[in-house]
This record gives C-alpha cells, sequence and structure tokens, in this order.
C-alpha cells in the first residue's frame, strides 16, 4: 500500500512538472506580444488639461539687465506709428459665462461681476486677441472686502498653454505691447497707492517649438518718478514711455506729463 501511494506521489509530481513548464511558456509569449504590440501603439497626446506657466517674478527680473530711461519729447512720441497690435471684440457668451475657442477645444469662463465691491466674487474678463503671436488676453478678478485683486494670463489659441504675468501688485498689470516684429512684449504696473511710481517689464517672445520657455522675463525698471499713461515702441529694442506725475491743484488731482525714452539689446 505504502509502495503504491509512493508511486502515485512521484507519478503526480512528474505530470505536474512537465505541465507548468508549458503554462510559464504561455504567459511568457504573451506578455512579449502585449509589450511588442504597446511599443508599436502611436502615443496619444492628451490636450484636455491646460498647461499652465507662471512669467513675471520680481525676484526674477531682480537678476536680469534694469532698463536705463533719458527724457524725450512729445514731438517724439507723436511722431511713432501707432501700430494696431491686439483685436477686441464680445466673446461667445451665455447667461453667466463666455466662452474662447481654441484649437483643441472651448474654454468655459465665469463672467466677473464685483457688485460695486460690496460682495466677494470671482471671475473672468475677456481683455483681447494678439492676432501675430495667437494669444488671448483674459483677467482673472476676485473681490474680498472691498479690494479687487486681478491677474492677467494668456492663453495660447494653438496650445491651451496658460501664461499667467504675475502682477507686482494687487491688480493685474496693463495689456503686454508687442515690439514691432513681436520679438518682446513690454508691460507695466501704476502703483494704486502713488502718484508717480510704476513698474515696467519686458518679457522677449521665444520659440514656440518648446512652450514652457515660449515667454521669458528679460529687463526691467521700477520707477519713482512716473506713473505711465502708454508706451509705443520705436523699433524691436527701444520704445518710448508717456509717464506723469499725479499732483493736487485746484482742489482737483491733474496729470502733468512728461516722456521717456530706452533702448536695450
Amino acid at each position: 500500500m505504502k509502495l503504491t501511494l509512493f508511486i502515485s506521489l512521484i507519478l503526480l509530481t512528474i505530470s505536474c512538472s512537465y505541465r507548468n513548464p508549458e503554462k510559464t511558456n504561455s504567459i511568457q509569449s504573451n506578455n512579449t506580444t502585449s509589450k511588442n504590440s504597446l511599443t508599436s501603439e502611436k502615443p496619444t497626446l492628451k490636450t484636455s488639461r491646460k498647461q499652465y506657466v507662471n512669467i513675471g517674478y520680481d525676484e526674477n527680473y531682480q537678476k536680469l539687465p534694469k532698463l536705463i530711461f533719458e527724457t524725450a519729447d512729445e514731438a517724439e512720441f507723436l511722431s511713432l506709428e501707432k501700430k494696431k497690435y491686439i483685436e477686441t471684440f464680445k466673446p461667445e457668451g451665455e447667461g453667466n459665462y463666455f466662452y474662447i475657442q481654441t484649437r483643441l477645444k472651448k474654454h468655459k469662463f465665469k463672467k466677473y461681476n464685483d457688485y460695486g465691491g460690496k460682495l466677494g466674487w470671482s471671475g473672468y474678463e475677456f481683455s483681447g486677441y494678439y492676432p501675430a503671436t495667437k494669444l488671448y488676453a483674459i483677467t482673472e478678478h476676485s473681490t474680498s472686502e472691498n479690494i479687487n485683486f486681478s491677474q492677467l494670463f494668456l492663453l495660447d489659441s494653438l496650445n491651451d498653454y496658460n501664461y499667467n504675468i504675475i502682477s507686482f501688485g494687487d491688480a493685474s498689470v496693463a495689456l503686454p505691447v508687442p515690439s514691432i516684429n513681436n520679438k518682446y512684449f513690454v508691460y507695466f504696473y501704476n502703483a494704486v497707492y502713488d502718484h508717480k511710481n510704476c513698474d515696467i517689464g519686458i518679457l522677449k517672445i521665444n520659440d514656440k517649438s518648446n512652450p514652457k520657455t515660449y515667454l521669458s522675463e528679460y529687463a526691467s525698471y521700477r520707477s519713482a518718478d512716473f506713473a505711465v499713461e502708454k508706451i509705443i515702441w520705436k523699433t524691436d529694442n527701444s520704445f518710448i514711455v508717456k509717464g506723469y506725475e499725479e499732483v493736487y491743484e485746484n482742489n482737483q488731482w491733474i496729470k502733468k506729463y512728461k516722456y521717456f525714452k530706452t533702448q536695450f539689446k
């Protein structure tokens, strides 16, 4: 009886050893086929998630060159061609929302309404479209305790990259002005509680093949002598500022204008 049981166990072991290698080979073969099929598949580009790039940090500008200004005159400023660089129009909308169509998808934004600043509220405001660089300009607003906070961002209509331009203060910066041949953007921020203070930032427009570095900080300027009314480019590397100082005369604040120009490499 014991001998019979022993022989049965040996036969069972041999049988299992014979079947298991086949099973193992079968699994390896299936895995090889699966791996080959995965590597031969064409990758799918995921476009549902917007890409965000923050630019314009003050600490970044501190490491970069500073603009140098000299005085200019009104005649020189007025002689410059006033180039139309941005298109303004009312975007498609419905109810409390407006829509921006890019090549990849239609984006939905809640409209901003501050209700006179009495209620906390957040939302977006369409600011325009740059046809040369294919960028939408949109301002994000929020109101808290009667104070308005805002930030401007540029939405690329081709790849959905979102370039947030960090403000020098609580409110958003002014709309960036592209240079003659769209090599740079210049923008400014006037201090809210001062009468002749501003910050000016220049962004370099790079190759769009790498969207993350498409816009980069290039140079800046901080003034305690004038605020900015308007900037007009003279060349791709020079522009003139119509600046002003607010003074209180005859029981009212009035602007006294001055003109400044700069050139950079």
